[in-house]
């Protein structure tokens, strides 16, 4: 299915037209993380278990983004959009119904299979229009839209708990998807592909290319692991506020926003940046960072076992606001090797990037001792491995 085309658009006119389509991700995750104790209790389970859910949220949008990037080079950016929307807002509908935690995990893969086809068509349509640094600036201004979902999402999630149940939530975001399907049919911009005639058996060519190329892989990886530093913290979060501190429900998305607010301001610094320092640059410089403040999180754990909040809340503010620029410059700097496989190129991406933040998380859930020394370490750890593949990447350039 051919799409037609369109004149080349600005850049805010792109990113306006793409920010809420790739807020579905964080919309399905956001949302519902006051409403774990609540969902632990409705089935009898721990919050722990139901932690679960997040982690295979995030790898069932690792195969959605697979699939759904190599696709829409054949197919077209919209029909797998559109696709990927109707899935999202079915499964979520059955959630709402589900009795048991194993409905929900199961139900929480099928919706991510959608919700991932979604997001990774908008990442490689900002390729069909831009490159290099403009392309950079353009997911930065939709990293900006992006990040209003999870600053406004945990507390619409707090007050549909508090007035309709968690049920509410799901059937909110079933809600979001069909709006989301009228919007990429009437303001998600139209285009051509270049790979859109091609044979469908040429989508795995577009993958070995991808895979086989040293740099743009390290990149990617890097990518993948600096946002594992950041879902770590996410899978654990009603834990450490609601549970280990026993702050209020109602206190909870403050202090998750102050993540969000933080990595509005790395937006911000890199949208300024970019005009005279190179992506990749800027991209290793925000590893540094969240290095740094991983590392301090896990010493004020190991010493303190309980770090004040006035600590414990600024290190990770650091540590996952510095994604904010790891992520838009990541993208830029390797899609700029594939011209005519982007979409494979970011369905590569957002795969290992979230199937290696559901591994994090599943890890250590499953080793958790309820304490914050799980969360310290894989967050030091993700942050320091990402660090090591740059350098190593770049290293290895010509």
């Amino acid at each position: 299915m051919a799409e037609a085309s369109s004149p080349q658009i600005s850049r805010l006119r792109l990113a306006l037209a793409l920010g809420p389509l790739i807020a579905v991700g964080p919309l399905a995750i956001d949302t519902y993380l006051p409403a774990l104790p609540a969902m632990a209790d409705s089935y009898g389970v721990r919050v722990t278990d139901v932690e679960r859910s997040v982690s295979l949220y995030v790898m069932g949008t690792a195969l959605g983004q697979l699939l759904g990037g190599p696709l829409s080079d054949h197919l077209g950016r919209k029909p797998v959009a559109w696709g990927g929307l109707l899935l999202f807002a079915l499964a979520s509908l059955l959630i709402s119904l589900s009795t048991a935690l194993w409905q929900l995990d199961l139900l929480r893969v099928i919706q991510a299979l959608g919700g991932g086809a979604t997001v990774v068509v908008a990442a490689a349509s900002v390729r069909d229009w831009f490159d290099g640094q403009e392309a950079a600036r353009v997911l930065s201004n939709i990293g900006l839209i992006m990040l209003i979902a999870p600053l406004v999402a945990p507390a619409v999630g707090a007050m549909l708990v508090l007035l309709q149940g968690w049920q509410a939530i799901f059937i909110g975001l079933a809600g979001y998807a069909l709006v989301m399907m009228v919007w990429v049919a009437k303001v998600m911009p139209t285009h051509i592909p270049v790979a859109v005639d091609r044979r469908l058996s040429d989508v795995a060519r577009g993958w070995g290319r991808v895979l086989s190329h040293r740099q743009a892989m390290a990149i990617i990886l890097a990518n993948g692991l600096s946002f594992s530093t950041l879902f770590a913290f996410i899978t654990d979060s009603a834990f450490v506020y609601l549970r280990f501190y026993g702050v209020a429900e109602t206190a909870f998305p403050l202090l998750f926003g102050a993540n969000v607010a933080t990595m509005i301001l790395f937006n911000r610094i890199n949208m300024l940046l970019l005009r005279r320092i190179a992506a990749i640059r800027l991209m290793t410089a925000a590893l540094i960072i969240q290095v740094a403040a991983a590392w301090l999180l896990l010493l004020a754990v190991l010493i303190l076992g309980k770090p004040p909040l006035w600590l414990l809340v600024p290190l990770i503010m650091l540590a996952g606001g510095a994604v904010a620029m790891v992520i838009p410059n990541a993208i830029a700097c390797f899609t700029h090797y594939f011209p005519h496989d982007s979409g494979a190129a970011t369905g590569i991406n957002g795969s290992l990037q979230f199937f290696l933040a559901g591994m994090t998380g599943i890890l250590m859930t499953s080793l958790h001792n309820h304490s914050l020394l799980p969360l310290a370490i894989a967050m030091a750890l993700a942050a320091s491995l990402a660090l090591a593949l740059l350098r190593r990447g770049r290293a290895g350039q010509a």
